[in-house]
């Protein structure tokens, strides 16, 4: 197996380990999962069990396969867009009405209002070029803290991206990047708000893929059976990472790509929310976008534009339905997901066998449109979510249709979006799914059709431990640019086209999308 890069993804629910090869091949992988605090407006995480989380799942992985300790050069990571509490002792500090909870998780929403007043009163102030404030920017959860929790405030002397506390973990170094919220929440802004937080980020500044001090710590490396000195890269958002993973993937029968090509693909990061990444040379704005931010790769820039609930809101869908407990049970007994037994009732019912999948898929939905805003995050004017064409069938087939209902809605936002980039100047031909969702396969045919864009699949089922195999290897000094690990670790398998045939149904259903948008904003005036 040697030599092999130790790779670290967090995402909402679970913190996954992975061994890759110099190469990009995943060699094995591990699973463990984390608690989480969630209610309708809050997201809350306890930094300690995540970090307990990683020590657990590395070891699992190391057990279960086997490595000397030399063989792992570099360790890598990412993680979701979170924020950590800490105290003088950088032990963690309770967010209010919480008993365990230290941490602000990504989808975390409660300061609404004060995102409000950043957009009103403050226009410019946190937005890097176009990006716009919302009640889960992490400027607004921090303003919130200050107007609204003194006491946990005062007691707060270091507030850290979820990445940077944990390669402080494994280092006894804090550092930040230019991504980190330190880089967002300038002095600027501190001042004009009259808010002492400047001295609450600490830590040196070093750029995505820097190793971090003298790497592994002699305690952590005990901890994890590893060697003490492994370099150790700096962490990244699953987002970023998501996409520097696959954004240059070339197929086996291409040679060196132009590194300009990353302007005519755009990457689909697709989990609990979905974020779609694409680059430009120029820093073009696009309302609504957040971005454009000086990327990894020299000379451009990239933009994000992110659907906050995406697999959150199909989970949704699914388990409100009064089918969804049968299902469950049904795909238990199965040994299956509960989209995967969802997808075989579609095929039925379409007329097809349990793995194809057909124009008569789509058309099941000719009646019933949604549109997925159950998470807006819009300060002005938010829309909402709405489902227009129900009935009273509280069937497994009706379930299956309003999931698929769901599915194709997050795919009609998402041409929303593209075409707001495109319009913007952004000229991307290529989509390049990862993440969770990419794996279903109706998700992913029915983004594929309603963009009307070709999708290149990842060679790497779970392309997202890509990310910190990528870092990791340049902190080794494998290789000596983001870049050239990306050319050398990064590439896809297939090519699937739209359906040209469905062309005219999916116009019908965007068109019924845009007045579904257009209606409900005439009611909220």
């Amino acid at each position: 197996m040697r030599p092999v890069l130790l790779s670290i993804d967090v995402g909402t629910h679970s913190l996954r380990s992975a061994f890759v090869s110099l190469k990009g091949h995943i060699l094995a992988h591990d699973e463990e999962p984390l608690l989480i605090w969630k209610t309708a407006n809050t997201m809350e995480f306890f930094s300690e069990n995540i970090w307990e989380a990683l020590v657990t799942c590395v070891n699992r992985l190391i057990t279960e396969h086997p490595v000397n300790q030399t063989d792992v050069i570099a360790i890598g990571l990412d993680t979701t867009y979170s924020i950590v509490l800490l105290d003088q002792q950088m032990q963690p500090v309770l967010l209010p009405e919480s008993h365990r909870a230290n941490t602000f998780g990504w989808m975390d929403s409660r300061a609404s209002q004060q995102a409000a007043l950043l957009t009103k009163e403050y226009p410019g102030l946190f937005a890097h070029r176009g990006s716009e404030i919302n009640a889960k920017s992490n400027a607004s959860k921090l303003l919130w803290l200050f107007q609204c929790a003194h006491g946990t405030w005062q007691n707060t002397a270091c507030i850290i991206d979820l990445y940077d506390y944990l390669t402080w973990k494994l280092t006894d170094c804090l550092t930040r990047t230019p991504t980190s919220t330190s880089g967002i929440f300038t002095k600027e802004a501190a001042s004009r708000l009259n808010i002492d937080i400047e001295d609450r980020f600490q830590g040196e500044t070093l750029s995505i893929g820097s190793p971090i001090g003298n790497g592994l710590s002699q305690n952590v490396a005990g901890l994890l059976n590893l060697k003490a000195g492994t370099p150790v890269a700096t962490g990244i958002i699953d987002a970023y990472g998501g996409t520097i993973a696959t954004i240059l993937a070339s197929d086996s029968h291409t040679n060196q790509l132009s590194l300009d090509c990353i302007t005519q693909r755009i990457s689909f990061v697709g989990g609990t929310s979905s974020n779609y990444v694409t680059f430009s040379r120029d820093a073009l704005i696009c309302n609504g976008a957040d971005g454009p931010y000086p990327s990894a790769l020299n000379d451009y820039y990239l933009i994000y534009s992110r659907q906050t609930a995406a697999g959150a809101l199909i989970d949704h869908i699914i388990t409100s339905h009064p089918a969804y407990s049968s299902i469950y049970e049904i795909s238990v007994s199965l040994g299956i997901s509960v989209y995967e037994y969802l997808n075989q009732i579609l095929f039925e019912l379409a007329g097809k066998n349990k793995t194809e999948y057909s124009e008569d898929v789509s058309q099941l939905t000719a009646n019933l449109h949604l549109l997925p805003y159950f998470d807006s995050t819009e300060t002005d004017q938010p829309l909402h979510g709405m489902i227009t064409g129900l009935t009273l069938d509280k069937s497994h087939q009706s379930l299956a249709i309003t999931y698929l209902a769901t599915v194709q809605a997050l795919a009609l936002d998402a041409r929303y979006r593209l075409e707001k980039l495109k319009k913007a100047g952004y000229h991307f031909q290529l989509l390049i799914p990862t993440g969770g969702l990419a794996k279903n396969p109706v998700l992913l045919t029915e983004h594929i059709n309603i963009l009307n864009i070709p999708a290149a699949i990842p060679e790497e089922k779970e392309a997202m431990l890509l990310s910190g195999a990528i870092t990791g290897a340049v902190a080794a000094g494998i290789y000596e640019t983001i870049e050239d690990a990306m050319r050398a670790m990064s590439r896809y398998n297939s090519v699937i086209e739209p359906d040209k045939q469905l062309h005219g149904f999916y116009e019908m259903k965007y068109d019924t999308f845009l007045k579904m948008k257009t209606c409900q904003k005439s009611w909220e005036k």
